[in-house]
C-alpha cells in the first residue's frame, strides 16, 4: 500500500500533538483520541490481557461483567489468528474471518453487536500470552470497513508507539529516583522539550505560526499548542516574553 504525502503529513502532525500531551501514560485517553483523528473510528482502546488466564490485566470491578462475557464468548478471532501464526501486523477482522461467519459468532452477537461495533482494526504490541497487548479500533455496522490505507497507517505508528512506551518508562524511573540538589535550582526553560525549544527559536527568528508549521511539517494549530505549553512552563504570557526569557538565560550561561 503506497500512502500519499497527505497521509505522511497527517501521521507527523498527530505524533507531534500526542507528544505535546503531558501524560505519564503512553496510551492515555487524550493520546488515543488523537489517534482516532488519524484513522477515523467510533472507539480506540488499549488492552493488556493474559490469554491463558482469560483475563484483562487492567480489569476493574466496573468492567468485570463485560470482561467475563468477552472471555466466555471469545476471544476475538484476530487474537486466535495471532496466537496461531505469530503475526503481529495490523489486521482487520475481515482479514481473518468471513463476514457471515463473524456475525454468527457468539462473541459478535452477545458482546460486540449490542454496543454497535462491527469492524475491527487491531495492532499487536506484544505477542507474549501472559501480557498480550493490543491497540484496537472499532467502527459500527452502518459505515465502511477499515481500508488498506488505515491498516498501513496503523502499522507505521508501531515504532513511534514503542518509543512513547520507552519514554514513559524512563519518566517512571526518573520519578522514583532521588532528586538531585540542583533540580530545585534548574532554570524554567530547561523544562522545555526539544520541539518546544525549536519552535521558540523560530519565533525568535521572526517566523509566524504558519511559517513554523510549514517548516516543521505540522499544522499551525500544533504550533499554537506547543507555544501554549511553553508559556505555561515559563510562566509568561506571550511569544515575545518567552523568546526574551530564553535569550536572557542563554546570555547568562
Amino acid at each position: 500500500m503506497n500512502l500519499r504525502r497527505a497521509d505522511f503529513e497527517a501521521i507527523l502532525d498527530v505524533l507531534a500533538r500526542i507528544d505535546s500531551v503531558a501524560r505519564p501514560d503512553p496510551y492515555s485517553r487524550d493520546a488515543l483520541d488523537l489517534l482516532s483523528t488519524l484513522v477515523p473510528c467510533d472507539r480506540v482502546g488499549y488492552d493488556e490481557a493474559d490469554i491463558d488466564a482469560q483475563r484483562f490485566l487492567d480489569a476493574t470491578p466496573e468492567t468485570a461483567e463485560g470482561d467475563a462475557l468477552y472471555w466466555a464468548t471469545g476471544p476475538c478471532p484476530i487474537t486466535d489468528y495471532r496466537v496461531r501464526t505469530g503475526d503481529p501486523t495490523a489486521a482487520r477482522i475481515s482479514d481473518v474471518i468471513g463476514r457471515t461467519r463473524w456475525h454468527e459468532l457468539p462473541l459478535y452477537r452477545e458482546y460486540y453487536q449490542p454496543v454497535g461495533w462491527d469492524h475491527i482494526l487491531d495492532l499487536n504490541l506484544s505477542p507474549a500470552r501472559q501480557a498480550y497487548r493490543t491497540l484496537t479500533l472499532f467502527r459500527g455496522r452502518d459505515v465502511p470497513d477499515f481500508t488498506e490505507r488505515d491498516r498501513a497507517v496503523l502499522e507505521l505508528l508501531r515504532p513511534h508507539l514503542r518509543a512513547r512506551e520507552a519514554r514513559a518508562e524512563l519518566a517512571r524511573l526518573a520519578s522514583g529516583a532521588a532528586p538531585d540538589v540542583e533540580d530545585t535550582q534548574r532554570p524554567r526553560d530547561a523544562r522545555l522539550t526539544i520541539r518546544e525549544r525549536e519552535i521558540v527559536a523560530l519565533v525568535g527568528a521572526g517566523k509566524t505560526n504558519a511559517e513554523i508549521a510549514a517548516e516543521l511539517w505540522v499544522t499551525p494549530a500544533t504550533v499554537k499548542k506547543h507555544l501554549e505549553n511553553v508559556y505555561l512552563k515559563l510562566d509568561v504570557g506571550n511569544r515575545a516574553a518567552a523568546v526574551n526569557l530564553i535569550r536572557a538565560r542563554n546570555a547568562v550561561s
